[in-house]
């Protein structure tokens, strides 16, 4: 089993926050990005570590700069 580490559940954290800030569910943007609900959920509790080039779908999604985006973690 694959080791939760404490940046993966940090960057999951921040996209929750960051999607219900703008009243998205996990289906609007796992919609948006191009991925199963399952998934951006697994993302958001930490427990899958997406590419770069989804990270940048889902900042993208979320209206904020890759910058922004890591801003807290």
């Amino acid at each position: 089993m694959k080791t939760i580490t404490n940046t993966h559940k940090k960057l999951g954290i921040r996209i929750k926050e960051l999607r219900k800030q703008l009243g998205m569910t996990q289906e609007d943007l796992a919609f948006q990005v191009g991925v199963d609900r399952s998934y951006m959920g697994f993302v958001e509790r930490g427990e899958k570590n997406p590419t770069l080039s989804k990270l940048t779908k889902i900042a993208k999604s979320l209206k904020v700069s890759l910058s922004d985006f890591f801003q807290s973690i």
